[in-house]
């Protein structure tokens, strides 16, 4: 994965916040999908203009984890998003 992409939401999505979660509702098949606290900090960045070494160091600092380790999860995630269609191509 390119680390210098910056990847974003797709537009066409309604989510919000609660309580350290944020919950999306997907335009296309209204799916309902929750994240968790992790990623829903990793989701506050997806707005196109942090790229993904940005996002891998910040996630890394913040939660005292290995950067390597940090690289594979947040790369794994946005794939995962991006199959679900939640981030724009």
């Amino acid at each position: 994965m390119d680390m210098n992409r910056k990847p974003k939401r797709n537009q066409s999505l309604v989510w919000r916040k609660l309580d350290g979660e944020t919950a999306i509702i997907s335009g296309d098949n209204q799916a309902l999908h929750t994240l968790n606290g992790m990623g829903s900090r990793i989701w506050s960045f997806l707005d196109g203009t942090h790229d993904i070494a940005a996002i891998v160091l910040t996630i890394s600092n913040e939660y005292q984890k290995d950067e390597e380790i940090v690289k594979k999860d947040v790369t794994e995630y946005l794939a995962d998003l991006t199959k679900l269609n939640l981030l724009e191509s």
